[in-house]
């Protein structure tokens, strides 16, 4: 499945899921989500995520343009978790809507595409409904416990099989997906993972390059 970006062309979503890295003030400390963008974006991510909830709106708009800029030097696509304000203000690709944000149905009247969509999915049900709604791509999860959302639900291998099986859009495997875990993710036939710690924990150039070859 494809999508068309005015500046970039066609945005190929089964390719962008491959490496999802998600910068976070925490877990990446001490660098600053910019830095760490461009460590990940160097090292080969696949796409990159703006999710800081502790910034207001004023902070993240600007967090997201300095993103934005470095994902557009390499044409890799950027989205903003939970706010379509933001999203759409900084001209980001897309935003990324968990199950306890703005629904789908209205973002996707708010945004028509070329505008990307994600949406959290924990099971068929929810994907299928997502996708109904106008979703162009799922992030389902948890697949193993994570440290950075505590109470995320975990749904297991078995629940991203299930997910990757009844899915018609590209599917993301998102929570506590690491070295050690990531070749049995990608036998349960998603796209792509969505990392955190894997990535931006510790040696930023080091991580990737292990994601990259163990995705190889």
């Amino acid at each position: 499945m494809t999508t068309t970006h005015g500046k970039h062309g066609k945005i190929d979503l089964r390719r962008a899921m491959r490496l999802y890295v998600i910068p976070d003030r925490t877990v990446g400390a001490p660098l600053r989500l910019e830095e760490q963008a461009r460590q990940a974006l160097a090292g080969g991510a696949t796409a990159l995520q703006l999710r800081d909830k502790e910034a207001g709106g004023g902070e993240l708009f600007a967090e997201a343009r300095q993103m934005l800029c470095l994902c557009r030097e390499l044409g890799v696509p950027l989205f903003v978790n939970d706010r379509l304000d933001i999203a759409l203000a900084c001209g980001a690709d897309g935003v990324h809507l968990g199950q306890s944000d703005l629904p789908v149905a209205e973002a996707r009247r708010l945004a028509p595409r070329p505008f990307i969509i994600g949406a959290s999915a924990r099971t068929p049900e929810d994907a299928e409904r997502a996708v109904r709604d106008g979703a162009d791509y799922l992030g389902v999860g948890a697949v193993f416990p994570t440290g950075s959302k505590e109470d995320a639900q975990v749904i297991g291998l078995d629940g991203i099989r299930a997910i990757t099986r009844a899915a018609a859009v590209p599917v993301v495997a998102i929570g506590g997906v690491s070295l050690d875990n990531l070749g049995e993710v990608m036998a349960c036939g998603a796209d792509g993972v969505a990392v955190i710690s894997a990535a931006v924990r510790g040696d930023i150039p080091t991580n990737m390059k292990r994601l990259r070859e163990e995705l190889k």
